[in-house]
């Protein structure tokens, strides 16, 4: 049982998922008690800012930005889009008052979901192909060409979930956008 693929890979995965949300409502609490709930305010912004910081894997991918290796990249990404994601739980905290924060909110969740998925994914694939290598006694070619073969299987594989995940990310920037937008329009600036 404890070497099902349930709890080998879905249990972690959904344990350190939830974790981020309970992390999330404890700081908004903890805000709270300290009477410093207008701190979530601006943490949204602060949260949006890493999102953006989020994107330059994107731009890197694209070689829109030269240097730098991939892992560096893929990492920051990750790691930018969780932080973001912490500090916009915090920021939409239990008071969610209008359907676009709520839908906004609910989104980033899934985006985040899905990264996060996709990270696990690219993660396993990689060490299940290097196990199967292995076990086949096939070494490993210093060349690098056999592990570019197993690696494009490794995107093709991928491709699937990406083509998920990009279109909810350009839903999300919509939404986003439009938000901050309406916080323009309606924010007291007296």
């Amino acid at each position: 049982m404890w070497k099902s693929l349930l709890i080998q890979r879905t249990l972690p995965l959904t344990a350190s998922y939830l974790m981020l949300i309970i992390a999330g409502i404890v700081l908004d609490n903890i805000l709270h008690i300290a009477h410093l709930v207008w701190v979530g305010r601006y943490l949204g912004i602060l949260g949006t800012i890493f999102f953006a910081l989020s994107a330059v894997y994107s731009a890197r991918k694209k070689k829109v930005i030269k240097s730098g290796t991939m892992k560096l990249f893929l990492r920051l990404h990750c790691n930018a889009g969780w932080i973001a994601t912490l500090m916009i739980i915090v920021h939409s905290g239990i008071h969610f008052n209008a359907i676009l924060p709520w839908a906004a909110t609910a989104l980033m969740m899934i985006v985040t979901g899905s990264g996060h998925v996709g990270q696990y994914l690219v993660k396993k694939l990689k060490d299940e192909v290097k196990l199967k290598m292995k076990q086949l006694g096939i070494p490993p070619n210093k060349d690098g060409d056999e592990e570019q073969y197993w690696d494009s299987l490794t995107v093709k594989a991928l491709e699937q979930w990406r083509a998920m995940h990009r279109p909810m990310v350009s839903f999300l920037v919509l939404l986003t956008s439009i938000h901050i937008l309406s916080i323009f329009f309606f924010w007291n600036w007296r």
